[in-house]
């Protein structure tokens, strides 16, 4: 077997669709020897948020000097970036190796994609000598194949609507589904939540004698500068003041994120998982997490955005008003079928001058004709492109234009990754 049959067979798991529950990844993981029990482990849920702070959190733990790995979903350019261990992604071979070893075990059981890749990461992650890992839960969190692990610390992010075909329609349903992951005694962290989505989890942290930590109150922000390439200032605790902090991540978002990951952070210092002083400066300066409004190419400028529900387009209309304002600016947009499709066109910025409308290419895709009658429905100016190429080519033609246009390639990590697969090719980047 080479790394393309290897894939070819992984990303064919995914025609099982997701099958929340976890008595099949329990079997799974008796079977591949239970490494999930073989490394200290940081839980993280959230609507939005969770791929920023699990990637912040694991620069921290790198820098601490930990074997650290992490795990996220989904992936941009290949399925290899959801596993990685000291910040480099898993290699070709390895992957080839789990799965011929474990691949008459994945079929027998009928292991979904995300099952498969949370048990091979695992297993992974146990045969590297990985000390600490960072877990992204999937979706969800009650019934999500990550959900199989006992962590030193668990931490919800935020909660807003998304996924309510699968969590509910409800916040405090969502919250039900994300609290699922606070184990008893485990202390759980969390960022900013609404008040229905915070009852249910308090709620559920004192049933099983959970200590829980809100990081706005745990965590004060001083000398706050939100710039385009990041964010820079000081965080104060209780216990301790760290200066000169910078996140290469910008949006005031983000700093909120790395409150959570700053109180995590001491916490873990507290259970004696890192050294005190955390070294903050250095894990967050590191934190590598493409795809957030991240400029691509300066000439003309391309942004790339992987936010993909209303909450994840209104931190991008905040960034639209405040780094880039009065900037003719243009989408290209493409999403995924399950999406509040009403609700992310209402954020998009009412002055965009255009919205290339292209197809999501995976299964998923919302098809380019319903995306393009809402959108014109909501009287936004729209074009149809046959593929994401396609629709780069249109913006950077209507870029060309004028200097001072800006484009932002955004709806979905599928479009965003096939972007990055091509663009180079069409710009000077």
């Amino acid at each position: 077997m080479n790394y393309h049959e290897a894939e070819s067979f992984l990303l064919q798991r995914e025609l099982f669709g997701w099958k929340l529950g976890l008595e099949r990844m329990n079997t799974f993981l008796a079977e591949l020897g239970q490494p999930h029990e073989q490394f200290a482990a940081v839980h993280v849920a959230g609507t939005n948020g969770k791929g920023s702070v699990t990637a912040m959190l694991a620069s921290i733990l790198r820098e601490s000097g930990l074997v650290c790995g992490m795990y996220t979903s989904p992936h941009l350019q290949t399925l290899r970036e959801r596993i990685r261990v000291e910040g480099s992604w898993i290699g070709e071979a390895e992957i080839v190796r789990l799965v011929e070893r474990w691949r008459p075990l994945i079929e027998s059981l009928q292991c979904t994609f995300f099952e498969t890749m949370t048990g091979l990461a695992f297993r992974h992650f146990a045969d590297a000598g990985v000390e600490a890992a960072v877990i992204e839960v999937g979706l969800g969190g009650r019934l999500d194949a990550t959900n199989v692990i006992t962590p030193f610390l668990s931490i919800i992010t935020n909660i807003s609507f998304d996924h309510m075909e699968h969590l509910g329609d409800s916040l405090a349903a969502i919250a039900a589904e994300k609290a699922g992951i606070i184990k008893p005694g485990v202390p759980c962290v969390t960022g900013v939540l609404p008040p229905e989505a915070e009852r249910v989890i308090l709620s559920r942290a004192v049933e099983l004698g959970c200590p829980i930590f809100k990081a706005s109150q745990e965590v004060k922000v001083q000398d706050l500068r939100l710039l385009a390439e990041g964010s820079r200032f000081t965080a104060a605790t209780a216990g301790a003041t760290y200066e000169e902090l910078f996140i290469p991540l910008p949006g005031p978002h983000q700093v909120g994120n790395a409150e959570i990951a700053v109180c995590a952070a001491e916490h873990l210092v507290h259970q004696g998982m890192i050294p005190a002083p955390p070294p903050l400066q250095r894990g967050l300066a590191k934190t590598h997490w493409p795809g957030r409004f991240e400029p691509l190419c300066p000439s003309p400028l391309v942004l790339i955005d992987v936010a993909h529900n209303p909450g994840g387009f209104a931190r991008q209309k905040w960034m639209w008003h405040h780094f880039y304002p009065g900037r003719p600016k243009a989408l290209v947009l493409g999403l995924v079928k399950d999406k509040d499709l009403d609700g992310v066109i209402r954020e998009l910025p009412a002055d965009a001058a255009m919205i290339f409308a292209v197809p999501a290419p995976t299964q998923r895709g919302l098809p380019v004709e319903a995306l393009i009658q809402t959108l014109r429905l909501a009287q936004r100016p729209a074009t149809p492109c046959p593929s994401v190429r396609a629709g780069v080519e249109a913006a950077l033609a209507w870029a060309a234009e004028d200097s001072q246009r800006v484009v932002c390639i955004t709806g979905s990590h599928y479009v965003v990754g096939a972007a990055l697969d091509g663009i180079k090719g069409l710009t000077k980047w």
